[in-house]
């Protein structure tokens, strides 16, 4: 096996999170306080997630995209690729500046910076969500841990972010009936569905994928 390689300096975020970015045999792995949490593979769960998320609104004629942190870029490139509208914006919300820092100098989705469409801001999400009121038409948010952090003030934020009909979508390792408890409060009519995390071998390793809607969906020609 080949060994790991650290590539740059460690990094501590406003949380006292530790951040590394690794690689072995050209495959970059990045990690907080030493748990793998993205990969520069792509990702079958990641693509299915993008294409469900903004399949309310594949007419619409801005759409306007929140992603929740950049990872290695896979999570954007398949949002991106999900919705291939000349006039469609994407705001990934990256709080740890070193991981955008990394993604520029190492990462493999570096062709983003130079896409005008995408905006990458240092700030977290839910913060972000609170400024741009009944604007957004889908948030995603990739958790890796075994259960979601996100409080009902934070869900508020989003359910008051999206415009009506879209989606909120959130992608875990397994399920949380407490985060499903909580979306709820916030007012999201939500589903739930496994999909795979790859297409490759024999074993299906499987994620859980929360789909949450806020209200009716409403045509764009009304808007």
């Amino acid at each position: 096996m080949k060994p790991l390689i650290k590539l740059g300096e460690p990094t501590t975020d406003s949380e006292g999170h530790e951040w590394e970015l690794w690689m072995r045999d050209g495959e970059l792995r990045l990690m907080e306080d030493g748990i793998p949490v993205a990969s520069s593979r792509p990702s079958a769960c990641e693509v299915s997630m993008a294409q469900l998320a903004v399949s309310p609104i594949v007419r619409a004629n801005k759409p306007l995209i929140m992603i929740a942190g950049m990872g290695l870029g896979r999570g954007a490139e398949a949002v991106m690729a999900a919705l291939p509208r000349a006039r469609a914006r994407f705001i990934i919300a990256e709080p740890v500046e070193q991981i955008v820092l990394w993604n520029r100098e190492f990462g493999p989705c570096k062709e983003m910076f130079e896409d005008d469409r995408v905006t990458v801001e240092n700030e977290h999400v839910a913060n972000l969500c609170r400024k741009r009121l009944g604007s957004l038409h889908a948030i995603i948010i990739r958790h890796t841990h075994a259960r979601c952090g996100m409080n009902l003030a934070d869900a508020q934020a989003y359910f008051q972010a999206l415009k009506g009909g879209s989606l909120l979508a959130v992608l875990l390792a397994r399920p949380d009936s407490r985060l499903n408890g909580t979306l709820k409060r916030a007012g999201f009519e939500i589903s739930i569905s496994a999909i795979p995390t790859t297409n490759k071998g024999k074993q299906t390793h499987m994620h859980t994928l929360v789909l949450a809607r806020r209200g009716r969906f409403v045509p764009f020609a009304e808007r």
